[in-house]
């Protein structure tokens, strides 16, 4: 088995890439490895090499994550959302300050650490941007989400989780007043442009572009 701590932050982060990419593309490229990770190819493709030797992706060329790879990803993925939850729950800080520093955080290598902020946290299923967190053996909980831009219209659902977690997008929600949890309905889509109208806990009617529709996530809010 491989030991984690003998595993760089650098390495860390090419894994969380290769498993973020893998989750939207079929093929993961070089190309796309380098763009995520403000890289030149060259560098890129020697640190495919070291991955590989490491026993931690399949193949220098499809750039897929072995068993062992995936898990790992997983666990850094953990800790970062665990301690993004952290910081909002406990220290007060907004869900758009979080990001940065729960990307130092996560590469603490102490999994009795990870285990216990989890039991203080009470054993959340998502972050503060509605994101699932896997637990010890990799598993994330099934939210059942889809994009706002795929919702009916006529129809009620509950606001789960952001695509992403840029400040400037995170910065427009609040400036709209929405918030994880609240429940929407669909009073109209705009065929033209993709535009979406809501109302929001049956109060306040708001107006949103194709573009932002497409980075919220939402489930079905019906009564059984």
């Amino acid at each position: 088995n491989l030991n984690i701590k003998m595993i760089s932050t650098t390495i860390e982060n090419y894994i969380k890439a290769i498993f973020y990419l893998g989750e939207t593309a079929t093929n993961v490229t070089v190309s796309a490895v380098a763009e995520r990770m403000q890289n030149s190819p060259a560098s890129v493709s020697d640190m495919l090499r070291r991955l590989y030797e490491k026993g931690l992706i399949e193949d220098k060329n499809t750039i897929t994550l072995t068993d062992q790879g995936s898990f790992l990803a997983k666990q850094i993925i953990r800790k970062h959302r665990l301690w993004e939850t952290f910081l909002v729950k406990t220290l007060d800080f907004k869900w758009d300050e979080v990001h940065s520093i729960a990307e130092q955080l996560e590469h603490v290598q102490s999994s009795l650490l990870t285990e216990r902020l989890e039991r203080f946290l009470e054993y959340p299923e998502t972050d503060p941007h509605g994101d699932p967190i896997p637990d010890k053996d990799g598993n994330f909980p099934d939210l059942s989400i889809i994009p706002l831009s795929e919702a009916e219209p006529g129809k009620s659902y509950i606001f789960r989780s952001v695509a992403t977690d840029a400040k400037d997008f995170l910065n427009h929600l609040d400036n709209k007043r929405l918030q994880l949890g609240q429940r929407w309905v669909i009073i109209e889509k705009e065929e033209f442009d993709g535009s979406v109208k809501l109302l929001v806990d049956n109060k306040n009617e708001v107006y949103l572009s194709e573009k932002v529709a497409k980075n919220l996530n939402i489930c079905s809010g019906q009564l059984d």
